[in-house]
């Protein structure tokens, strides 16, 4: 029986969540928003996969949570997302990020403005939490967050992403 010596490593060697929910929803590069609540409709309009009936629904659960407290990291991140998990409205995380042209007050704890949206729908709580605590380990590093403000288009921020991911997981 003959045994591949890379099969091992191929199947140790998963997808980040991160970006696949990256991958499976949507990237806006460079546009203007006059509000959180601007770009958070950006957001949710450009998961074009979702019916339009889900994307309200998704828009009011967001919307009510950001009204809680506000969904910003700190460092120009913000990552909306609904208090609740969406359940059977979805199979798969998804993110609908978005590089704002100008950046927006966000009411963030270290004041600064958000240039970046990370806006995240889950179907479950533990997917939901995976990729936060990914997001949170993204932005600590200096080279994610360089490529994040230098507006990439959308191939270059994903190869980027993807070499910047898998650096930090080998």
């Amino acid at each position: 029986m003959q045994v591949d010596p890379h099969a091992a490593l191929q199947r140790g060697k998963q997808e980040a969540p991160l970006l696949s929910a990256i991958e499976r929803g949507a990237i806006t590069v460079g546009v203007e928003a006059n509000s959180a609540r601007g770009a958070i409709q950006i957001a949710i309009e450009s998961l074009s996969q979702l019916d339009r009936r889900l994307r309200a629904r998704l828009l009011d659960a967001v919307l009510e949570r950001e009204r809680m407290a506000s969904t910003a990291l700190g460092e120009g991140i913000a990552v909306p997302h609904p208090r609740e998990p969406l359940g059977d409205a979805l199979e798969q995380p998804l993110i609908s990020l978005v590089l704002l042209g100008t950046p927006l007050d966000w009411a963030a704890v270290d004041g600064e403005l958000v240039h970046t949206v990370a806006l995240l729908a889950s179907p479950t709580a533990s997917a939901h939490l995976e990729i936060l605590s990914q997001i949170g380990r993204a932005v600590r590093s200096a080279e994610v967050m360089r490529l994040l403000r230098s507006c990439p288009a959308e191939s270059a921020l994903i190869d980027g992403l993807r070499a910047l991911i898998e650096e930090k997981r080998a």
